[in-house]
This record gives structure tokens, sequence and C-alpha cells, in this order.
């Protein structure tokens, strides 16, 4: 088994976590679009005084979560303005729906983009797949699983592609469990819980509710999740 990628997920919501990511540097992030569509990635990467290898995510579940779309058009607009600053991005994917997802990957490559295509957990998923793989896709993302609580069962759905897809890099959205990083031979997946536990006050051992203990917390984190992958 390879040794996973991780990215780690900014959301750029607090200046406790640029503190902390100034301070460990993890060399890549995954952004979502839906939070950094009106702040331009320059800005951004000025702060963090480092060039990380940056994923850029739609966000499309987060704004799905809060009941807010995505148009398809802003996203495009917002890739062209920040490319320089793009290593690659995640199709605009819809939660659920795999055919609409196809075909906003569709449009996007049609428009001379090159997204990663994303397919979502289902009873569909092998039809999907087997479609980017028709197109020559050999990086997909697979998303879905957020709302599975049975990490277990996403595992092993992660571990029967790998194995049916031995060409394929696959990257698991959202999640970061220590069951798929231990038992799933993937290449890449991104993280959220390194600052989400800090502010929560884990770890434990480091106490406080101060700005100073959440960039602390979320460093620790940081590095301990940098000491499972490369």
């Amino acid at each position: 088994m390879s040794v996973i990628k991780i990215f780690h997920v900014a959301v750029n919501s607090s200046t406790a976590e640029t503190e902390a990511l100034r301070k460990v540097r993890p060399q890549r992030l995954l952004l979502s679009y839906f939070y950094f569509r009106n702040k331009p990635l320059k800005q951004f990467v000025e702060k963090l005084g480092y060039s990380p290898e940056i994923m850029l995510d739609s966000g499309a579940y987060s704004a799905w979560t809060k009941g807010k779309g995505i148009a398809l058009t802003d996203y495009m607009k917002y890739i062209e303005e920040n490319r320089e600053y793009i290593t690659n991005f995640i199709n605009l994917d819809v939660f659920g729906d795999n055919e609409m997802s196809f075909d906003y990957f569709m449009i996007l490559k049609k428009k001379g983009f090159s997204p990663i295509p994303v397919v979502q957990y289902g009873d569909d998923h092998e039809e999907w797949l087997h479609k980017y793989y028709n197109l020559g896709e050999r990086f997909i993302a697979l998303g879905g699983t957020v709302p599975i609580k049975n990490k277990w069962e996403v595992s092993e759905w992660v571990r029967l592609l790998a194995w049916q897809y031995p060409e394929i890099k696959f990257h698991l959205l959202g999640s970061s469990s220590r069951q798929n990083i231990n038992h799933c031979d993937m290449y890449s997946c991104d993280s959220s819980t390194w600052f989400m536990q800090a502010i929560m006050g884990k770890p434990n051992h480091i106490k406080g509710t101060s700005r100073i203990a959440k960039i602390e917390r979320a460093a620790y984190k940081l590095k301990k999740e940098l000491e499972l992958v490369v």
C-alpha cells in the first residue's frame, strides 16, 4: 500500500487557523470555493507566508448543508482569476446526484478546464466511475460519504474501488479517519478535523480557551496527522 497524501482543509475562518498553518506549514491544502468565493487566493497565500499545493473544491456539500447553491459560471470565473495559485480543482459536484455532476464536468471540459471528476457514493456509482474511466480520467474524487457514520463501510467501498481500478488515483473527500488512512489504498484524502477539534478543546492536554491555546492545539493536530502521511 502506498503512502496516502493528506490535504488539510482551511476555511479562512479565523486568525488562529492561519497562525497554525503558518507555524506548521503543511505542504498541501484543500480550500473550498464556497468559503473563499469573495476572497482572492493571492491574499490568503500572502498571509500564510509560503506557497502550498492548493486543491480547490467547489464546496458543494457545505453549500448544500446551508441551503445554498453554487453557479457553475461563478466557479469557473474564480478558477480563472486565481489559476496561478491552484494546483488542481475538483468538479462542481451535486450531492447525491452523479448525473448532474457529470453534466457539470462535461461543460467544464468543453470550456477548456480540467476538473477532477467526483463520483458520489450510492447504488449507481459504478456506472459513473466507468464513464469517467472511459473518458481517460485517472484522478477521481469520491464524495457523498460524510453523512455515513460507519467509516468501515466507507473504507470497504474505497478498498473495493482501488482493487477494481488500480490505474486510478482516488481522493476521498471529507474524510481522514484512521480506518481509511490505515486500510485504504487511496492516493489522497482531506482533513478538517485538525482545526475543528482544536476549537473543541482537543487534545485535552493543551488547556485553555484562548486564541494561543487554539493555535497550539491546531498545530499539534497538524503535526500528528503529518506523522501518518506525507
